[in-house]
């Protein structure tokens, strides 16, 4: 008989781009005070979880939210650049209130100028919740993922239909913990 792996997924915290509503991507941007206060919450309510690991995204305002989360327990942290943020290419450190940005995620097919698509991320992210299931099926139970609040709608997606517009309306918080079962 399977087991079910409970997946906990959340973003990031606080950074100032979040504040100023621009479009981070692959930018490396730091957590600001906000973002390790949301992280260190977190933290605290995921104290009676048992986590088996934790998956983290490359960029240092996830890994640095991840590090706050598990702050003195012994869990083992992953690093997966398959979860790291969509790439906006042209668009990033652009304000999300520009057209062309708004226009542009609209378009499920086109990829950004010189940056990513919806496919490329569904491809990557697919692919690495169906790694997930085929390689724990059966010999874990909860792991942790902190990722980025542009592919959360992807990772919805994995686990849930979801119309065009659900999809481009969805997103969730920072530090918003969102559970998933496999």
């Amino acid at each position: 008989m399977k087991r079910v792996i409970t997946i906990y997924f959340t973003r990031h915290g606080q950074t100032n781009w979040n504040n100023e509503r621009k479009i981070q991507g692959h930018v490396e941007v730091d957590l600001n005070e906000v973002g390790r206060t949301q992280a260190k919450t977190l933290h605290d309510e995921l104290l009676s979880v048992p986590l088996d690991f934790i998956i983290v995204s490359p960029l240092r305002r996830a890994k640095e939210t991840a590090e706050i989360i598990r702050g003195e327990r012994n869990i083992p942290m992953i690093v997966d650049p398959r979860i790291i943020e969509e790439y906006y290419g042209d668009m990033e450190g652009k304000s999300r209130s520009d057209e062309s940005y708004l226009t542009q995620r609209q378009c499920f097919a086109k990829r950004y100028p010189h940056g990513e698509g919806y496919f490329d991320v569904v491809a990557r992210v697919y692919s690495f919740f169906d790694d997930i299931k085929a390689k724990y099926d059966g010999k874990l139970n909860t792991i942790l993922v902190v990722a980025h609040g542009g592919m959360s709608r992807v990772v919805n997606a994995y686990f849930h239909d979801m119309t065009n517009e659900e999809f481009v309306r969805y997103g969730i918080q920072n530090c918003e913990l969102v559970k998933y079962e496999l």
